[in-house]
């Protein structure tokens, strides 16, 4: 990782827990061979050769946790290098689809034990229609799932909105949504609910999915339940084949949107994965790292359940000095897997109240893709307020504009997307070799079998294109591609060429709203709420 050039925050380095974030990163997630499919490890490790000689196993690192930032990425404040890895997620029927990385997201990570991914694998909580609204208790339930937005920083990351969501204000019956989070037991509801760090409206789904943990298995009837959803799985593909459902695991579901039944307390499965729980093999060995929500804290054993995982405190390191676990907590977790499959913590870090916590920040770095004044403007999609920063002090002789390379380190806002900061830098020369940008104009000179185009920007200039089998496509194919006005999101590699993470139509993202080009009435509707009159 690369962290000499981060910003400072009032004459302190934000690199203070750097020694933390690195030891974390080098404390991944073996969890294993039960997934074959989306993100399986197999045993964890991989053999690699030097001149065709064997030199033995080469660990598969892993993370799991919720992204707060794009540099390359940012997972509970720790960045790994994605800009070369497949960002899919999985499919009811076995498949992967390429998808970007949005704030808030739940993801699981493969990489090469320096900061490098391979594999980032997105997965949601729940992806269905909302059935039910509770105002008073400020909840919402979709296939049987309870979500909570969370808008109090030291339960863990603000909810994100997305899909023209700002608030649970904007949420209807009947609205198909995508929900990542952490599961919280809640003493309530007498069952787990969702505590959202993303909730996003979407046009259509290709089915339902549920993740969550499997009780009141009736192998003889073929159901079970993951909260108040129950799920016949009598007809539904189970992977890996070669386990048996048992309480306990932890399970994606997928069904039909047509098979919710019973106003959405009843679905018919297509397709289970098991992805954890008590199992012999389950877990084989290694480190871990994950961050969730704290459940079943017991103080007197000293052990937790966090993403379904049962956790050992023992002689853990826990920080910042004097924070304490307890349910409803937040945690950074790093340890060994045991025998039990339970995992011994070598490192625990509680997330603080404030947002001046490390993994409380909100970190981007990239090219400024639309400016509308110095306080105002888009990086890697997120809109940024920069008021509180001087920018003459921050970016001492580079004038703000589209184009310059800016690092920001900020905090999200409940209500709105904007992001404030807190602290910046900018680089006008010396970019890092992969500087994320993005780039708006007319395809032209499209060859399918090189995977190449020439896109047409303003004031005559050209910029040659090259897609890959992991670019998102949004809107818009790759054989429709010609003559189509397009925003292409990537970096230039060494010979100059535009290597495309996604491609897309204009006005398909939630940050369009806040280009100036097309009117910025994001920026308008910001400033009526957020900003002094």
């Amino acid at each position: 990782m690369n962290n000499h050039n981060r910003p400072t925050e009032t004459g302190r380095p934000c690199t203070v827990l750097r020694s933390a974030l690195l030891s974390l990163m080098s404390a991944f997630m073996v969890l294993v061979a039960a997934c074959d499919g989306v993100g399986s490890g197999g045993t964890g490790s991989a053999t690699g050769t030097v001149g065709g000689a064997v030199i033995g196993p080469t660990p598969i690192e892993m993370a799991n946790g919720t992204v707060t930032g794009f540099g390359s990425v940012f997972v509970d404040g720790v960045e790994l290098q994605d800009a070369n890895a497949a960002t899919q997620t999985e499919d009811a029927d076995g498949n992967t689809t390429n998808v970007v990385l949005r704030l808030g997201q739940r993801v699981q990570l493969e990489h090469d034990g320096k900061g490098t991914a391979s594999l980032v694998t997105v997965r949601a909580a729940v992806i269905g229609a909302v059935a039910q609204i509770n105002a008073a208790t400020s909840e919402f339930k979709v296939a049987g799932q309870w979500v909570k937005p969370n808008a109090d920083t030291a339960a863990g990351p603000l909810t994100a909105y997305g899909g023209g969501y700002l608030a649970l204000a904007d949420i209807a019956a009947g609205d198909l949504v995508e929900v990542h989070g952490s599961p919280v037991y809640s003493d309530g509801l007498a069952a787990y609910e969702v505590q959202a760090t993303r909730i996003e409206k979407l046009k259509s789904i290709t089915a339902v999915r549920v993740m969550g943990k499997l009780a009141s298995l009736g192998a003889s009837g073929k159901t079970f339940a993951i909260s108040d959803l129950e799920v016949n799985y009598a007809g539904a593909t189970l992977v890996p084949a070669t386990l048996a459902l048992a309480n306990d695991q932890t399970v994606i579901v997928w069904g039909a949107l047509g098979s919710l039944a019973g106003s959405g307390s009843a679905l018919t499965a297509s397709r289970v994965r098991i992805l954890s729980g008590p199992r012999t093999g389950d877990i084989v060995s290694g480190t871990a790292q994950f961050g969730g929500v704290v459940n079943s804290y017991d103080a007197a054993a000293r052990t937790f359940e966090t993403q379904g995982i049962r956790v050992s405190i023992g002689a853990a390191n826990i920080a910042p000095t004097g924070a304490s676990v307890a349910n409803g907590s937040y945690v950074q977790v790093s340890g060994v897997f045991g025998a039990d499959r339970s995992l011994a913590a070598q490192s625990i870090r509680v997330r603080e109240l404030d947002t001046g916590d490390d993994t409380a920040k909100i970190r981007l770095s990239g090219v400024i893709s639309s400016f509308t004044d110095a306080n105002s403007f888009v990086v890697r999609d997120i809109p940024v307020d920069a008021s509180a920063i001087v920018a003459e002090a921050a970016c001492p002789g580079i004038t703000l504009t589209s184009g310059v390379y800016v690092q920001v380190i900020g905090h999200a806002q409940v209500g709105t997307d904007v992001i404030k900061a807190d602290a910046m830098r900018c680089r006008a020369t010396n970019l890092p070799p992969i500087a994320m940008r993005q780039m708006a104009g007319s395809a032209g000179s499209v060859d399918q079998a090189a995977k190449t185009f020439v896109l047409a920007l303003p004031r005559g200039i050209s910029q040659s294109v090259k897609w890959r089998d992991q670019t998102v496509f949004t809107g818009i194919t790759a054989a429709t591609l010609s003559g189509a006005t397009v925003h292409v999101d990537g970096y230039l590699d060494t010979n100059g060429v535009l290597i495309a993470r996604e491609i897309r139509v204009p006005g398909s993202r939630d940050s369009d709203q806040y280009d100036s080009k097309t009117g910025g009435m994001g920026w308008a509707r910001y400033e009526r709420s957020f900003k002094p009159r």
